[in-house]
């Protein structure tokens, strides 16, 4: 007999899927201009905001979205070149562990530098996201707080969205 092996997020899918069919979803209708987000995170466990925290970013003004762009830009700016120093140190680290003799103050030295570089990338990491909290209005304030909670508590890659 063959087995199915359903990945957890198949089977919310699934459920979601069920559920909709049978109308239980519930549905959040936003006020005008500020876009609509249907379905099971309606009232569900993204508070209704669509999903991944989504509902500040639908409230955006024209100048806000402007804003958030160039904080975007001059944060991107930053934080590539760190990303590839970081990766480029990483390799360096493996190529001194792999060799024979590996020179432990060597190790170190690379390590304090990617540990540097790491710190580096999260201080300019929380100092865009306190920037683009100052853009918001204090309703959008609330939203992107319960977001950026949310982010904190759940981590990196356990399927919630990156920024």
């Amino acid at each position: 007999m063959k087995t199915v092996n359903i990945k957890p997020y198949s089977l919310w899918l699934i459920l979601a899927t069920l559920i909709g069919s049978l109308g239980l979803a519930t549905t959040v209708v936003a006020e005008p201009g500020q876009g609509m987000h249907h379905g099971m995170h309606g009232g569900g466990m993204y508070g209704g905001q669509g999903g991944c925290g989504a509902g500040w970013k639908a409230t955006l003004t024209d100048e806000q979205r402007a804003a958030m762009a160039k904080l975007k830009l001059d944060y991107m700016k930053i934080k590539v070149p760190l990303k590839a120093k970081i990766k480029s140190i990483k390799v360096d680290l493996a190529m001194l562990v792999t060799t024979d003799k590996p020179d432990m103050n060597a190790i170190n030295k690379k390590i304090d530098e990617l540990t540097r570089l790491k710190n580096d990338k999260m201080k300019e990491k929380y100092k865009y996201l306190a920037a683009k909290r100052k853009v918001l209005n204090a309703e959008q304030q609330v939203q992107f707080d319960m977001h950026v909670i949310k982010k904190a508590m759940h981590g990196k890659g356990k399927g919630h969205c990156k920024h």
